[in-house]
């Protein structure tokens, strides 16, 4: 098959609109926009909120060829944020394809990216499209794994770290989720409230704060500790990602332990039986 034929041989929803305008020249199509009727979409600020997708007919997740051509898209945007494409991020990005495709088809999609890279791409038109299409579990997971790819380096950029806060925002992603998932890929300075007398004062066995990981402060009630714990426990089940292919299963599984040992921690530290 041609470049591009085989990525894109059950692709549906996303073939249209603002990412199907980006990914135009792989389709070989006329670049296609919509009828300029869009709304801007709701941003989640409650802490715990997970908004409702647009009205209209809901198509679930999509096709792994959907879902792939979408994540690439944001791909792109994160790894131009900063100014400068990293050998880290390009490496990230590389391992995740191989571990899904066959090497020929991970190459193939490695072409994609380059040439996203290469182009403008509109955050706020593109995340509304794959809000619209895709269930609140496959845009937490698609987020997680930007964020790893912005922490590939070690660090994050302020740029990146403003990107990231926006697609939060457009995609619908809630506040404490967003936290959580900040503290697990980055280990920067920890703030928040230590009023707290039976607080955990100890970091889980990756060094992170027990409290960010569970998207909570130390203020939180042990009973907001096992509900925060028994949210994210569900969030990252791996039968919940497995149309997003094996290397997002197993990253789900590592965030997964990254859950049980916060809790851990602050179970022990708090005594709570």
């Amino acid at each position: 098959m041609s470049l591009g034929k085989w990525i894109f041989a059950g692709i549906g929803w996303a073939s249209g609109g603002p990412i199907g305008a980006l990914i135009g020249y792989y389709l070989g199509k006329k670049l296609f926009d919509d009828d300029g009727k869009r709304q801007r979409p709701h941003i989640a600020d409650d802490l715990y909120e997970e908004p409702q997708p647009h009205r209209g007919p809901y198509r679930n997740t999509g096709t792994k060829a959907d879902l792939t051509v979408s994540l690439m898209v944001l791909v792109a945007a994160v790894m131009k944020a900063d100014g400068a494409v990293r050998q880290s991020e390009l490496t990230y990005v590389k391992q995740f394809l191989i571990k899904n495709f066959e090497e020929k088809k991970a190459k193939e999609l490695l072409a994609v990216l380059r040439d996203l890279t290469k182009q403008d791409i509109n955050i706020f038109d593109v995340c509304e499209q794959i809000k619209y299409n895709t269930d609140y579990s496959t845009r937490y997971h698609m987020l997680d794994f930007l964020m790893g790819l912005a922490a590939s380096d070690n660090d994050f950029s302020a740029s990146e770290e403003s990107l990231l806060s926006t697609m939060r925002g457009y995609l619908g992603i809630n506040l404490g989720d967003y936290i959580s998932m900040r503290a697990r890929h980055y280990n920067g300075s920890h703030t928040g409230d230590h009023s707290r007398s039976n607080q955990a004062s100890s970091t889980t066995q990756s060094g992170k704060d027990p409290y960010k990981v569970l998207g909570l402060t130390p203020s939180a009630t042990d009973e907001e500790v096992k509900k925060a714990y028994r949210r994210f426990a569900m969030k990252y089940h791996p039968d919940k990602v497995e149309h997003l292919g094996e290397e997002m299963k197993k990253n789900a599984e590592r965030q997964f332990k990254e859950i049980q040992d916060a809790y851990e921690t602050i179970k022990t530290a708090r005594g709570i039986k």
